[in-house]
């Protein structure tokens, strides 16, 4: 009758460690972060580029993208002509283009990039037209899970564009290179830019803010001013909640059970 209960006990065990694993591995995996917040400052001091000139970076030298990317720039007109001028884009064909950022004739930039069933679409910043010999800061944010492209110039928020068809739309990155001034089809801007970098995550306004003032928006203090600390910390706090009080229910369960069987086994005086 012992080594009955015992081994009923012992299945008992086997069975409870196995809810906490099947439990605790989909929390654990769904906790962890999935990809590193990183970037590559493509561009450090100030580069000289004309029409003809550009600067181009292979994909595979870029950072792994996901869903979201982040583009932030220094950058200072000399001249300007009459044409469509290109800043940056990402792509070798014509149609493929995620991200882009032009100059129209009147110097206004005009973040471009692919989206389902739209290669060109994007949104032109008419009210922010450059001026000459002056240096500004662009920040051009994409993010697939919020369906939606930010646009930034010297720290202020100035534009953006948001899927409408949320199920059906995304945008469509590529694996083509990433030109810098002239593309292979079309001209270049003249003038220069500094501290040019590629984000492999959305950066959020308080982050562009910080990558103007010169910071590392990846280094920054997560309690510091950063909304996703509280909902990491009440997660944080529930999940150990909820294998805590598996665990203290499995044990006060296998402890009874053990109480049972010893109460059981006492023999009968009668």
């Amino acid at each position: 009758m012992t080594r009955i209960n015992n081994k009923m006990i012992m299945n008992y065990y086997y069975f409870y460690y196995l809810v906490i694993i099947i439990f605790s591995n989909p929390i654990s995996v769904f906790c962890q972060k999935q990809e590193q917040r990183t970037y590559r400052e493509l561009i450090t001091e100030p580069f000289i580029f004309t029409s003809e000139s550009n600067r181009m970076i292979r994909h595979a030298e870029l950072p792994v993208v996901n869903n979201e990317l982040s583009i932030t720039l220094k950058i200072y007109l000399e001249s300007h002509g009459t044409e469509w001028y290109t800043v940056f884009y990402k792509g070798s064909a014509e149609y493929s283009r995620t991200p882009a950022l032009w100059l129209n004739p009147n110097k206004v930039p005009c973040p471009r990039f692919e989206i389902t069933g739209n290669f060109y679409a994007g949104i032109d910043l008419n009210d922010y037209g450059f001026l000459l010999n002056k240096w500004y800061h662009i920040a051009y944010t994409l993010s697939n899970p919020d369906k939606r492209m930010n646009c930034y110039i010297d720290g202020e928020w100035v534009g953006s564009f948001s899927m409408t068809n949320i199920q059906g739309q995304s945008f469509i990155f590529n694996d083509g290179p990433l030109y810098i001034g002239r593309h292979l089809v079309w001209n270049g801007f003249t003038g220069q830019i500094s501290n040019f970098r590629y984000y492999n995550f959305h950066l959020s306004h308080s982050e562009v803010l910080m990558d103007y003032s010169g910071e590392d928006p990846t280094k920054r203090n997560d309690n510091d001013d950063n909304d996703e600390s509280p909902k990491k910390s009440f997660v944080d706090l529930t999940i150990g909640f909820f294998l805590g009080m598996m665990v203290l229910t499995g044990g006060l369960f296998i402890y009874k059970i053990i109480i049972r069987r010893r109460y059981q086994e006492i023999p009968n005086p009668m």
